[in-house]
């Protein structure tokens, strides 16, 4: 009887795709990462702090109450990547699709976990926009960084560290995360090496000191953009959205068009389809993209709120742009949401490795893979109050 090898080779692959995440994992790097050997939920109790009172001789105090409370750490994320290959595409290829796509599907869990990590920058207590320090609540204007002799860069990073040292945290574990598009504006003013820090930081995004913070280039921030419809669309105007250009149409037929309704509402529900992938595509709706363009599109939400649509990613920057024949129908100014916080604010369980599931088709020479992690991510009270939002503009409003 021949020898089978599948199940070692599938092991070999879970490791490597262990290892590469935990190298790679921005993650891992900034949260305190917590052990759940057992069940997927953990209590994560807390004694909230207690004022001090001024005491006089012979005077009796008022006794506090000692309040606690308790934050929940649940895995409760499973992020999966599937795919099948048939036994005769295997033999027919002179090279082994298989651990590519693996990889590929690595790469793709890291944005997942990534991405849902550096949202939990939307829940700190504090932020920093246009209006300056203060509190995280409603809606944020985003600030526009300046260079050159009017820089406003140490401004807002130093003024945005100084809120949370302010507060108590600490000032030796502050860590600065932004996107590929802001150290360029960092490195203006001068990023300062780093030494004696592990290969492995670097490979999770560390690039050097700033302000006397460690900072991080991170490619999964949460970004937010609306599209303004105030007419309905003309015939050939186009919305491009992370390199997707999505075309208007009052004929779809080639991958990418949207159907133009009965008015700027209907158009609005047919571009919400066409990002999102849903509804049946159609000549009355949209054409379905390419494999390359939905791929572009993911982590991409995009919501309808009549003729006004708010677009959201957890992949850095939407780079969103339209050509519209009326130029009332624009692009709002984009805000992308870097971070400052205190390392290990953020609390994280990644549950034992990554794991591919192989199901062999009943009836056919194909095999299912189904690659996927399970984890979760919580952010305590006293982790919302070490760390501050910070509402950058990442694309000025169109005119």
């Amino acid at each position: 009887m021949a020898n089978t090898f599948t199940s070692v080779v599938k092991q070999h692959w879970e490791n490597a795709l262990q290892d590469n995440l935990e190298k790679s994992l921005l993650a891992m790097e900034l949260a305190q990462m917590v052990d759940i050997p057992n069940g997927t939920v953990k209590n994560l109790p807390r004694v909230s702090f207690q004022s001090t009172v001024a005491y006089t001789k012979y005077t009796g105090v008022t006794f506090q109450d000692v309040v606690t409370a308790s934050d929940t750490l649940t895995i409760d994320n499973t992020p999966m990547v599937p795919f099948n290959i048939d036994a005769l595409d295997v033999e027919d290829n002179y090279i082994n699709m298989t651990p590519e796509i693996i990889r590929n599907a690595g790469y793709r869990l890291k944005e997942s976990i990534d991405g849902n990590f550096l949202a939990e920058a939307l829940n700190a207590t504090w932020k920093y926009d246009n209006n300056g320090v203060g509190l995280n609540t409603g809606t944020l204007t985003p600030v526009a960084l300046v260079t050159g002799s009017s820089q406003n860069v140490s401004t807002v990073f130093g003024m945005s560290k100084a809120a949370l040292t302010n507060t108590g945290a600490n000032a030796d574990r502050m860590a600065l995360i932004v996107d590929s598009f802001t150290l360029v504006a960092i490195n203006t003013l001068g990023l300062e090496a780093g030494f004696n820090v592990a290969d492995s930081a670097y490979t999770r995004g560390f690039r050097g000191t700033f302000g006397g913070m460690e900072v991080y280039e991170a490619s999964n921030l949460t970004t937010t953009t609306t599209l303004d419809l105030a007419t309905n669309p003309s015939d050939g105007d186009t919305v491009t959205v992370q390199g997707v250009v999505l075309t208007f149409k009052t004929t779809p037929v080639l991958a990418g068009a949207v159907d133009i309704g009965s008015d700027a509402d209907g158009s609005a529900i047919n571009l919400v389809a066409a990002i999102m992938g849903t509804g049946t595509p159609s000549e009355t709706t949209y054409i379905a993209l390419s494999a390359d363009n939905r791929a572009r599109l993911s982590g991409v939400t995009a919501v309808d709120g009549t003729n006004l649509i708010t677009f959201s990613s957890k992949r850095g920057a939407l780079l969103a742009s339209s050509s519209m024949t009326n130029a009332s129908n624009d692009f709002q100014a984009q805000t992308i949401n870097a971070c400052i916080m205190e390392k290990g604010s953020i609390r994280m369980a990644l549950r034992d490795s990554v794991k591919i599931k192989e199901v062999e088709a009943v009836d056919t020479l194909v095999t299912n893979y189904l690659v996927y992690a399970r984890y979760g991510i919580v952010t305590p009270k006293s982790g919302k109050d070490r760390m501050v939002r910070i509402a950058l503009q990442s694309v000025a409003a169109e005119a």
